[in-house]
């Protein structure tokens, strides 16, 4: 029986603190806080469960197994992901990590040779770059490249050398789109003094994690597995903690476009191609691969498809479509009475809001997946640098959702509320 009695509305508050440990060591686009997973196994999880993030981006979830004594589990299809994830979590000491800083400081030389794009099909690289900072960037890379050192200690170092590559580009920094306004110009930093910046953030926050990790958290983040195939045991998990992907309001890929620039091809993503056909295969794909093109009959009354237009229809289909089959995994693999907990978002338009929670209450109970408790907080930080008018697509709030497993399919739910929230224009930029 659905306890909505229990649902209610919170704040998050800009006071919350979300990037202790390693979790700042990375932007990431539509990260949730890590105070969601710290409740979720506080709440559902003894020391030693199994603790999945499906959906892990950056690895919010798995550096909170870390603190908490868990074995934590980590997927995503999204190859950035997973090298900032293990950056976070498979992490050097930090004595080693001052004596590498030591070798890239006497190694490290502006330039080094002709100025090379690092993904080979692409044209006009000198958009993104000043010929300065490419060539910084360019030796940096290759110095990182050739230190004697292990694979977790390079994997932290490039995780760091990844978070400034947007900051010191012409690249717009925080708008979801990568690309070079023309009405608000931007004078990049100067590439050795933010590299430095970072590398001396991310020591604080290696040393802080040495310090809190409990001797018992385990971290795995297999490699070929996928959010709608988990290649795991069935019952084998006791609890899920993810932020799914927003409906059609996140490229992720696209925000990451100029990190894949530089790190692709060592990342198994060789050229603009292969980048290319990848942000179309992950749910949630403004342009999706399968194309799906019905909807499920669950969500007939949520959704009418003939009031949105061809391409964002199809977006939507395929990301139910997506989800559904997610939902379907995610039971199997949960064990009886496991919970579900999940991060998500409506997407609030000039006129409405998509009622994208509703929809996955829906599909996640054709699973056997009931609905246990939920709640919402404001989101207070919007990521973007200029207004857009009508505030469309922007998140506004959150809802933290509570499935619980029962192991057969279980009715329609109720309708989550739908709070109409304006965005006040001081919230825009920061």
């Amino acid at each position: 029986m659905q306890n909505l009695d229990r649902l209610f509305y919170v704040e998050n508050r800009l006071s919350n603190n979300t990037t202790d440990f390693t979790h700042g060591l990375h932007r990431f686009a539509a990260k949730f806080i890590p105070q969601i997973p710290r409740w979720a196994i506080d709440q559902f999880a003894a020391p030693g469960a199994c603790v999945l993030d499906p959906f892990m981006g950056s690895g919010t979830t798995l550096v909170e197994g870390l603190l908490t004594g868990v074995r934590a589990i980590g997927i995503d299809i999204d190859p950035l992901a997973r090298l900032i994830a293990h950056a976070k979590t498979d992490v050097p000491s930090s004595a080693r990590v001052v004596e590498l800083g030591a070798q890239i400081r006497t190694q490290w030389k502006s330039h080094a040779g002709p100025l090379i794009p690092p993904m080979p099909d692409i044209e006009n690289f000198g958009h993104w770059y000043s010929n300065d900072a490419w060539g910084k960037l360019q030796s940096l890379f290759a110095c990182i490249q050739n230190l004697e050192c292990s694979n977790t200690e390079r994997t932290f170092l490039l995780a760091v050398f990844s978070s400034i590559l947007r900051w010191v580009s012409n690249a717009d920094d925080q708008s979801q789109k990568t690309y070079v306004s023309g009405t608000n110009r931007k004078t990049p930093p100067e590439v050795g003094e933010t590299f430095w910046h970072s590398y001396d953030r991310a020591l604080r926050g290696l040393k802080d994690l040495e310090r809190a990790r409990s001797p018992y958290g385990t971290v795995m983040i297999p490699v070929n597995q996928d959010a709608r195939d988990l290649g795991l045991p069935s019952h084998s998990v006791d609890l899920i903690v993810t932020s799914p992907p927003y409906l059609d309001s996140v490229d992720y890929m696209y925000n990451f476009m100029l990190e894949y620039f530089w790190l692709g091809p060592i990342l198994g993503v060789p050229n603009r191609h292969t980048f290319n056909k990848l942000r179309r295969h992950y749910i949630g794909a403004k342009i999706p691969e399968q194309k799906s093109e019905t909807m499920s009959p669950a969500l007939a009354d949520l959704l009418d498809l003939s009031q949105i237009s061809k391409t964002r229809a199809r977006a939507v289909t395929d990301y139910y479509l997506g989800m559904s089959q997610h939902f379907a995994e995610a039971a199997r693999c949960l064990r009886e009475d496991g919970r579900y907990v999940l991060a998500i978002g409506n997407s609030q338009t000039r006129t409405t809001i998509l009622p994208v929670h509703d929809g996955l209450l829906r599909l996640a109970a054709s699973s056997g997946l009931e609905l246990e408790k939920a709640f919402a907080y404001r989101v207070r930080r919007h990521y973007m640098k200029f207004p857009r008018a009508g505030r469309g697509g922007i998140i506004l709030i959150d809802w933290i959702i509570v499935l619980r497993k029962v192991g057969h399919s279980v009715g329609q739910p109720k309708r989550l509320p739908l709070p109409w929230v304006t965005l006040d224009h001081t919230e825009v930029a920061y």
